[in-house]
């Protein structure tokens, strides 16, 4: 058995080297090292906020959007009136499309037509009978229409004017005059004749009391009587005189109301015949011209060229506002709807324009309907506070077909508060 003194034997060079090594700091604060690391972990994870989202798909609409507008009719785009991000008025011809009327005579026309129809609603006929109508040509289609209007604007004229109808009520009104002041004449007539016989009459009474007394003859009462009756005979003819007079004035009146009549009938014609016109025209313009429905910059659907062949339904122009508000509609699912609350934030995806390349819309919820569709999914809408400016500073051109994909941020929640949840859901297992 080997013996131990207190003296300790030498060691060799590898153990006195292995002995008197230090190990790196790592290794000797190693622990303090990483619990500090998972301190700053923790400290982030508190720190750091993630989104709940929602998604949901969505539609950009606009209380004032861009205007289309589409030829309604099949031919070559005669004449282009604007150019591409022209500012046009509301009612502005931007083209026309070749027709069998010439634009400019039918233009001149409905301007003609436009100012007599405004003095035709006061009630007057002064244009009518004094501006002279335009001759016109080239109108097409509406040259049927305009030579009939001619017509009665001429018969107009002349019932209007000072011509045969005006000749003849002049005449009428005065032979009612003269009849008028005739049947003066026959009532005073009347009158006289009615105090001559009341005389007669008492004269009469007085012989027939003579006659009574026996003081005159029977004879010569008759020659009074016979004077009497002679009274009652000129008073009927004067009588039947005034019968004649009224019914002859009677007569007239009833011809001058047929006059007026066939006046105010022919005025009728000519206001039906105008206003025909007037749509005819309307309606051509409706068909062969591109009117601007609004006011706002013009913006071209396709490129356009004069003499290029255009198919009814094409859409050529959009009209868009100088100033439009946009909003957008949500349609949210029944899984978290109840997280979705007005005021949250949603950040928007147009389809049309990649996100990666024009950057996000952000919007805020300003209503939350509480009744589901007919899709058990819930409406939403959402205001857009920057417009249709995204976060790239880029504007997105609205159409009403844009559709989005929105994720709408219910909650902002630690990242530490998400890392437990998903550990408590595991426990749950």
């Amino acid at each position: 058995m080997p013996s131990f003194n207190n003296q300790s034997e030498p060691l060799t060079d590898e153990v006195e080297e292995l002995i008197s090594y230090r190990p790196h700091w790592i290794v000797r604060k190693g622990n303090v090292f990483f619990l500090l690391v998972a301190l700053a972990v923790l400290m982030v994870t508190w720190l750091i906020r993630y989104p709940d989202i929602i998604r949901s798909s969505a539609r950009l609409v606009a209380t004032n959007p861009p205007k289309q507008v589409i030829a309604r009719a099949q031919g070559k785009l005669a004449k282009l009136l604007v150019q591409d991000n022209d500012i046009a008025k509301g009612g502005q011809h931007l083209a026309y499309i070749e027709s069998t009327a010439d634009y400019h005579q039918v233009m001149a026309l409905f301007h003609w037509l436009n100012k007599t129809t405004q003095e035709l609603g006061e009630g007057e006929l002064t244009l009518a009978m004094t501006e002279q109508l335009p001759f016109f040509s080239g109108l097409g289609e509406l040259q049927s229409g305009y030579q009939q209007f001619q017509d009665q604007l001429f018969a107009t004229r002349q019932t209007m004017a000072s011509g045969y109808f005006v000749k003849k009520q002049k005449a009428l009104q005065q032979d009612l005059q003269y009849l008028a002041n005739l049947r003066s004449h026959s009532q005073q007539q009347q009158q006289l004749q009615k105090e001559d016989r009341s005389l007669q009459e008492q004269e009469y009474d007085a012989y027939v009391q003579l006659a009574k007394e026996k003081v005159i003859a029977p004879l010569e009462l008759n020659q009074y009587k016979s004077r009497l009756l002679g009274k009652d005979q000129n008073l009927e003819q004067v009588e039947a005189l005034i019968t004649n007079n009224a019914m002859s004035g009677h007569a007239k009146y009833k011809e001058l109301l047929d006059l007026q009549k066939q006046v105010t009938d022919q005025q009728q014609q000519y206001r039906s015949s105008l206003l025909q016109l007037k749509s005819e025209t309307e309606k051509w313009i409706q068909q062969y011209v591109l009117v601007a429905p609004d006011s706002g910059r013009v913006l071209f659907a396709a490129s356009l060229a004069e003499n290029q062949l255009i198919s009814n339904g094409d859409p050529l122009f959009y009209i868009q506002p100088g100033t439009s508000g946009y909003y957008l509609e949500l349609v949210a699912g029944q899984r978290g709807f109840g997280k979705i609350k007005k005021g949250q934030q949603v950040i928007v995806k147009i389809d049309g324009f990649p996100s990666e390349e024009f950057g996000l819309l952000t919007a805020t919820i300003n209503y939350v309907s509480l009744i589901p569709n007919r899709t058990d999914s819930f409406a939403l809408k959402a205001s857009l506070p920057n417009g249709l400016h995204t976060n790239y500073g880029k504007e997105i051109f609205f159409n009403n077909s844009l559709s989005a994909q929105a994720d709408i941020v219910t909650d902002e929640r630690r990242l530490i508060e998400l890392f437990f949840d998903q550990l408590r859901k595991i426990g749950e297992r």
